[in-house]
């Protein structure tokens, strides 16, 4: 029908003749659409590249199993104006022959599916969920226990332990006029007061949970 309504007889073709570049073109177009479950490029690069590429594997004999060699890849990338990161994905999506279900059996005497070798490693919600809510209970005591600290000590701290670049003790003791050893003793003691607010806070914590 595409045929019919784009046809022109004056420029001297037959219509059957010019008719059929259509059904071919719908032939190959359904192909593409119904090979994958997944959306196939549609572009005429890679169309070109989808009907052609197994034709130019065998002018190459790159029959091996696997990735192309760098080589043929390029060869085919320009020879069919694609990158070569469509190459690869397209040889690797053809050699699997299509969509394969992941409930198939690995072997035929055994009952063993893909899907039981599928893992996934990323932690659980529930996990993440929990930490991210730990970790904010946790800053909000650092927060509280900073508190008890006078500035300095708060600042001497928050220098040394608490920033991504740590001063070292003789930048901090030219900011006080003090040793470094007098700056390494504040930050011990700082430390220490901090440590033990923090489990005070933690353990009044616990007992409004359990009360």
């Amino acid at each position: 029908m595409q045929g019919v309504k784009k046809f022109e007889p004056d420029r001297g073709f037959r219509l059957a003749t010019y008719a059929m570049w259509w059904i071919r073109a719908s032939i190959q177009e359904f192909i593409l659409r119904s090979w994958s479950l997944v959306k196939m490029g549609t572009t005429a690069a890679q169309k070109k590249l989808f009907f052609n590429l197994r034709r130019m594997k065998a002018k190459l004999d790159a029959f091996e199993d696997g990735d192309l060699k760098p080589e043929d890849l390029a060869k085919i990338a320009t020879d069919l104006g694609v990158t070569e990161e469509e190459v690869t994905s397209m040889n690797r999506r053809m050699a699997m022959g299509g969509d394969t279900s992941l409930n198939v059996p690995m072997r035929e005497d055994g009952e063993s599916q893909w899907q039981d070798w599928l893992q996934d490693d990323s932690a659980l919600q529930d996990e993440v969920v929990a930490e991210a809510q730990e970790a904010d209970v946790r800053h909000s005591m650092l927060i509280e226990a900073m508190d008890e600290l006078n500035e300095r000590e708060q600042h001497i701290l928050t220098e040394r332990r608490l920033t991504d670049d740590p001063k070292t003790l003789e930048e901090l003791s030219q900011v006080y006029g003090v040793s470094r050893e007098r700056v390494r003793q504040i930050e011990v003691r700082a430390f220490e007061k901090l440590q033990k607010a923090m489990m005070r806070l933690a353990g009044d914590r616990r007992l409004l949970t359990v009360g």
